[in-house]
């Protein structure tokens, strides 16, 4: 499968880096642009901690029920009940 991408308002310098960047490993700029993508979505992601107390409710309540659909419409916060015992 073949797929085109097509990349605007690239910043002349980051084109200069990446043309002396491909040349230095003796390929095309596009050849180059594809690895330095492929490394990049394949790198392992890091999750940064959450810098206050509001900021770890808003993550808390953007995950908050995820599994009704999957769990028979169970909620997160009853999954969570079971293995620390809570009635």
């Amino acid at each position: 499968m073949s797929t085109t991408l097509t990349i605007r308002n690239l910043d002349e310098d980051v084109k200069r880096k990446l043309r002396i960047r491909a040349a230095s490993h003796q390929t095309s700029m596009e050849a180059e642009a594809r690895e330095i993508l492929a490394q990049a979505v394949n790198e392992p992601e890091t999750i940064t901690p959450p810098r206050s107390s509001e900021e770890m409710r808003a993550r808390l309540e953007a995950v908050r029920g995820i599994w009704e659909d999957r769990v028979g419409g169970r909620s997160t916060d009853d999954i969570m009940r079971e293995p620390r015992g809570d009635d």
